[in-house]
């Protein structure tokens, strides 16, 4: 006698598939399985003519019974679990397929496999199964985050890079005046070696903001790789918080970089420039000098630096 895992085909006939499934009514374990089968074959071929439904109540089984049932058919395997009830069987057929042979831990301390459980123990483990699920599914988005908000900084310092790049390049052109018909020489504002010595710190604390931004960028990297070991939300709360405080580091220093890069082309303007300019561009420009220095005011009372008061400024 040859024995095979293959399923022998089933009826075409309802009266018959009726009079099989009112059999498996009376046999335990296997029928449930049996019966979902039949009732998925009929289902799927049409055989009760677009009344499933009502065939299904005239055999005294409810439409819930039924879905479960044809669901126990289509996830488990014949003989899997004989001597399970269809809520067992539900709950089995409904957990990720790599879950239900693998001994899980319940809250009484003890470990069992889901052929094992209690009806109360298989939902309790799958409660958890889900909170995973969910956790993880967090985790994942939270990582996500982070990698664009990584490739963003990248960004904004490969363009930091450029314009520092640029700025070395650029040499202060001198002014020069004629003093006498036959000799010129340059103009040095009173306060040139001031601003010249102010530029150079600003360069060197420029190197320093590089260095900043490097270190916190290393920081993002290590907690992107923290948060892949994570596995509670508190940590990952946690950690996106650190994350945060990181980004703002890097938003500042890049800040400052760029106001770097404006000092030179203001500090390059001459009274002579102005006066040679068109009224309209005048306007234009003590416009947006009005606004910047609004902004430097702004920023500076919450720096704790100077602050405006009644048109001058408090140190």
């Amino acid at each position: 006698m040859i024995i095979t895992n293959e399923l022998e085909p089933l009826s075409t006939d309802l009266t018959t598939i009726t009079t099989e499934i009112r059999s498996y009514e009376n046999i335990a374990g296997q029928s449930i399985f049996e019966i979902g089968r039949r009732l998925k074959w009929v289902k799927e071929h049409d055989l009760a003519h677009g009344q499933f439904g009502e065939w299904v109540k005239s055999l005294g089984i409810d439409p819930s019974s039924a879905s479960h049932f044809m669901k126990i058919a289509s996830e488990l395997k014949l003989g899997t679990y004989p001597n399970m009830g269809a809520k067992a069987l539900y709950l089995i057929a409904t957990m990720p397929p790599e879950e239900r042979d693998r001994p899980q831990h319940l809250n009484s301390g003890e470990t069992k496999k889901p052929d094992e459980m209690t009806v109360r123990e298989l939902r309790e483990v799958k409660k958890k199964l889900k909170q995973r699920e969910q956790e993880l599914a967090d985790r994942d988005e939270t990582i996500a985050n982070q990698q664009a908000e990584l490739e963003d900084n990248r960004k904004v310092q490969l363009e930091l890079n450029k314009r520092n790049s640029e700025l070395s390049k650029r040499q202060p052109k001198q002014k020069v005046i004629t003093k006498t018909v036959t000799k010129e020489v340059p103009v040095k504002p009173d306060d040139y070696d001031e601003l010249k010595a102010k530029i150079a710190e600003l360069k060197e604390q420029s190197a320093k903001d590089k260095e900043n931004i490097e270190y916190y960028k290393r920081e993002l990297k290590a907690a992107e790789r923290i948060n892949k070991n994570a596995n509670s939300y508190d940590k990952l709360q946690k950690q996106e918080l650190k994350r945060k405080k990181r980004q703002a580091e890097i938003s500042g220093y890049s800040t400052s970089l760029k106001i770097n890069d404006w000092i030179p082309e203001l500090q390059k303007l001459s009274q002579e420039d102005v006066d040679e300019m068109g009224e309209q561009a005048q306007k234009n420009l003590q416009k947006r000098l009005e606004l910047l220095q609004r902004s430097i005011d702004r920023l500076s009372s919450m720096l704790g630096g100077r602050r405006v008061i009644e048109g001058e400024y408090q140190s």
